[in-house]
């Protein structure tokens, strides 16, 4: 009994050691902090870099965990001044200075950076009034105009040392090494394998407990799921069909910690309309009535999913409750698609225009189980109305080459949605590739306007207004049709203590999250 008791005492207190081992769904394309543009990047370079702020529990801008001890906004809302931690250090034990700032946000407007996910947020920066004090740990931060956002941004900016990363080819030189300002360091990157990151003794901040983090590159869920079960991982997010089979198990209960909740993401169909068939409207709409989302909820995901209407999330102030979600129904497809010239001439079950038949090829993340069986089920739909839907699978690397690029017709996958709802990098037209990540060329002037007034409008009650407008006009323009969100599910070792949620974001990106997990000495891994 004796042993019992110390370990539960063991289990009240944090103690520091050992490794939490995570799992990356998909490998990571660059641990530049600059170039990162899926959350896998993101999960690995938030324990090597700290941003300038932090985000907490609410998704609220905060200094604490940040490289900033204090800032101000001036009186028209275009400078920000940053006062640095003057504490901070990089992992080559160089300081932390406010040329490195300026440094860093020249170049994310840099266009031969390639910045996508960034640049968009920051394009209204004023070089020229932008300023360093480095005597005084300070810097200005100017903008042209008034943005409604860019508090929130500065949260995603991971400053680098100018000494370093000003060396070599920007974007290719950096992908598998870096020098950080955050709390671990990296010790080796094995593509495709293994990331193994170690907690810096030097560290100027507030030190997290464990002493390693080592991710495992594991792309199928049901590989995953054994992982963990054997202690292999510490995490994985897991199926609807695992929460629903194994989360009330209770040997299952006694070794992990199931969570579901719903964050800031949906699913979605991106057709590109770069694609001359795709361009239309009423064929995107028509080709949107032909998925069964109802019968996705429940067959695919087991009732822990909700249909989705547009671009922001039921839980985003900028949501519109009025617009409706688009309906399954199959013979108004065909209809529409008759009526835009669309017939099967030939008798093939194929419709044909031009003596072109109507095939599209879609392209999807391989070893999602949810992503290909979606796929598979819409591609059913299609047949029976006549269209034919090619799926091609790719591994994430490959995939997310090709959705950046905009080398595709169709895809399917989801969106990890920022904390503003502001929707620029995905659907203004001056956002298209290598720009940002509009990278299914949607041009609408109305959307521009609107996505512009959005951005620049400090009044909540007026911006809100702007959004649904601006959700209305997307929902029936179909750039995407939007399918479902997901309630995320994740089993979590119950070694791992202290794992708590924020509100929109869940495990992860936020501050202290996963900076403030302990492991109990005695399951300690090396």
């Amino acid at each position: 009994m004796q042993p019992q008791a110390s370990v539960a005492a063991d289990d009240t207190t944090p103690v520091d050691g050992g490794t939490v081992i995570r799992r990356l769904e998909g490998d990571v394309k660059t641990l530049n902090p600059l170039l990162i543009d899926t959350k896998y990047d993101h999960y690995v370079t938030s324990y090597l870099f700290t941003p300038l702020l932090q985000l907490d529990a609410n998704l609220l801008p905060t200094t604490a965990g940040s490289l900033t001890d204090k800032y101000e906004i001036s009186a028209d809302g275009k400078e920000y001044t940053f006062h640095l931690n003057p504490k901070a250090t990089f992992s080559d034990g160089t300081p932390v200075r406010a040329s490195d700032v300026v440094f860093t946000m020249t170049k994310i407007v840099d266009p031969k950076s390639e910045a996508a996910q960034f640049a968009g947020m920051f394009e209204l920066l004023d070089p020229a009034k932008t300023r360093a004090d480095d005597a005084h740990n300070t810097v200005v931060i100017a903008f042209k105009d008034v943005l409604a956002p860019q508090l929130t941004f500065f949260a995603l900016v991971h400053p680098i040392p100018q000494h370093v990363y000003s060396q070599g080819d920007f974007k290719t030189a950096f992908t598998s090494t870096a020098v950080s300002s955050g709390p671990f360091k990296l010790v080796r990157r094995i593509p495709g394998k293994e990331i193994l990151l170690e907690r810096r003794a030097d560290f100027w901040g507030v030190k997290p407990h464990f002493q390693n983090v080592l991710f495992k590159v594991i792309t199928d869920d049901n590989t995953a799921w054994q992982a963990v079960k054997r202690g292999d991982i510490d995490e994985t997010i897991i199926t609807s069909d695992t929460w629903m089979t194994e989360s009330r198990r209770p040997e299952m209960q006694k070794i992990l910690d199931f969570r579901r909740f719903y964050t800031l993401n949906y699913n979605f169909i991106g057709w590109n309309e770069h694609d001359p068939i795709l361009a239309d409207k009423r064929v995107r709409r028509a080709l949107a009535s032909c998925v069964d989302l109802q019968s996705i909820i429940t067959n695919l995901y087991h009732g822990t999913a909700r249909a989705m209407n547009g671009p922001f999330t039921p839980d985003q102030w900028a949501f519109n409750p009025e617009v409706p979600v688009i309906q399954y129904d199959p013979a108004e497809t065909k209809r529409v698609l008759n009526s835009l010239g669309w017939t099967d001439t030939d008798g093939d079950g194929i419709l044909d225009k031009n003596k072109k038949p109507f095939t599209l090829d879609m392209i999807v993340v391989g070893g999602n189980a949810p992503s290909g069986a979606f796929a598979q089920l819409f591609q059913s739909e299609l047949k029976n109305v006549g269209v034919d839907l090619k799926i091609s699978t790719l591994d994430g690397g490959a995939f997310f080459e090709r959705f950046m690029s905009g080398n595709f017709q169709t895809c399917f996958l989801s969106w990890d949605l920022d904390p503003d709802p502001d929707p620029r990098a995905l659907f203004h037209s001056s956002q298209v590739p290598p720009n940002g990540q509009n990278t299914i060329f949607y041009k609408n002037p109305a959307a521009d306007a609107l996505i512009d007034q959005g951005r620049r409008e400090l009044n909540h009650a007026k911006r809100v207004a702007i959004y649904r407008q601006l959700h209305a006009l997307l929902a029936d323009d179909q750039p995407y049709t939007w399918t479902i969100q997901v309630s995320l599910k994740w089993a979590i070792s119950k070694r791992i203590h202290n794992v708590k949620e924020s509100k929109g974001w869940g495990l992860y990106l936020w501050y202290p999250g996963e900076l403030d997990w302990w492991i109990p000495a005695a399951q300690q891994k090396k």
